[in-house]
């Protein structure tokens, strides 16, 4: 089997109700849907997002213009040549450096890799993976910004056990925030807190310190990132877990924080941190340090591949289900072709590869 063609997608998809963080805000869900296509007629899958800004054709330009013709020719079941292949060392790499949107770029390409080869063993992605160490996943409700009270005890009342809320905007406003989501709805539910890297060292300590009684069960991105130093200082002084991964591209990235007890949670999106070739040892170094799995879940396919991941993985926690109105039409008639969702726990349906057809983006 030789890989023949690349193609790409942009698609923007309404949103039913304005979206936003710390960091950002956005009307509607921007992605770009990547298209692998083979001499045998296998065609696999991924896409990139969200693009907030619409930069699809970043994207498009990295993939149509440096990548496609660095693996055109290549047999796609050589998923670890070709990832190094495109990532490139030395001058090679010149260009694009060795993170940031090459790595985006290149993740979306290994992705659809991995939807070929699973597809072409007629079997789901999981089986590649290890098999089923579970039969179901859980989900917890991922909301964009701070919504009120009533729509967080919508989703708990349909079975969701988990919510994560925004925080980063102002320490004291969002400890109310926080303090009155407990008051009025209790603690017979996983409460998670993301600050989008929105607070300074010294705000997320004051934070964490006020917000300890309160069942944390992680506080996500507290601050910048690649402030390693002022990230430790934190998971030093709080008892709350500190999750940390969207953000980081590449192994060493997270080996950094794992070894330094720094990450408590690991939460790496398949879009951006090296597809699932990187993801899968992301994992497995994070199960050798006994830390658990919860992937950053944004995307449509990158969602339905974290839920592979996560069906395989000893140390899979929960996968994140992004809240964008009551019910996201656009992206639910999607997923619901290939899984099942009843009660927070999803269950994978698709009988090979990732389980998604481009055909059900065909809204």
């Amino acid at each position: 089997m030789k890989i023949v063609k690349v193609e790409t997608e942009s698609i923007s998809l309404p949103l039913d109700e304005p979206a936003f963080d710390s960091t950002a805000r956005w009307n509607e869900f921007n992605f770009l849907l990547v298209k692998v296509y083979t001499d045998e007629g296998i065609v696999g899958l991924s896409d990139i997002a969200p693009l907030h800004g619409k930069e699809m054709g970043v994207f498009e330009k990295i993939i149509l213009g440096k990548l496609e013709k660095r693996i055109i020719g290549e047999d796609p079941h050589n998923i670890e040549r070709i990832w190094t292949k495109m990532v490139g060392f030395g001058s090679e790499a010149y260009a694009l450096g060795r993170s940031g949107a090459i790595i985006t770029a290149s993740s979306a390409i290994d992705v659809a890799l991995w939807d070929i080869v699973s597809r072409s063993f007629n079997t789901p992605l999981y089986n590649l993976l290890g098999g089923k160490f579970r039969d179901s996943i859980e989900l917890y409700a991922s909301f964009m910004g701070q919504p009120p009270v009533e729509k967080v005890k919508d989703f708990i009342s349909d079975g969701f056990r988990g919510v994560k809320v925004k925080v980063g905007f102002n320490v004291k406003k969002d400890i109310e925030y926080v303090k009155m989501l407990r008051e009025e709805l209790g603690y017979d539910f996983k409460l998670m807190v993301d600050g989008n890297q929105g607070y300074t060292v010294e705000e997320a300590k004051f934070f964490t310190k006020k917000v300890e009684d309160f069942e944390i069960l992680w506080f996500e991105e507290p601050v910048d990132v690649y402030n390693f130093k002022g990230l430790k200082s934190l998971s030093k002084s709080t008892i709350i877990p500190v999750a940390l991964g969207e953000n980081y591209y590449m192994l060493n990235e997270f080996l950094k924080v794992i070894e330094e007890n720094i990450a408590m949670i690991v939460q790496p999106d398949i879009n951006h941190a090296g597809g699932l070739t990187q993801v899968r040892k992301i994992s497995s170094i994070a199960e050798s340090y006994n830390i658990k799995l919860a992937p950053h879940l944004h995307s449509i396919i990158g969602f339905m591949v974290g839920l592979h991941l996560l069906t395989a993985s000893p140390n899979g926690y929960i996968a994140e289900y992004p809240v964008y109105g009551k019910r996201w039409k656009a992206r639910d008639s999607i997923l619901e072709k290939c899984l099942v969702i009843d009660n927070g726990i999803a269950k994978i349906v698709g009988e090979k590869g990732i389980g998604v057809e481009e055909k059900f983006f065909k809204l």
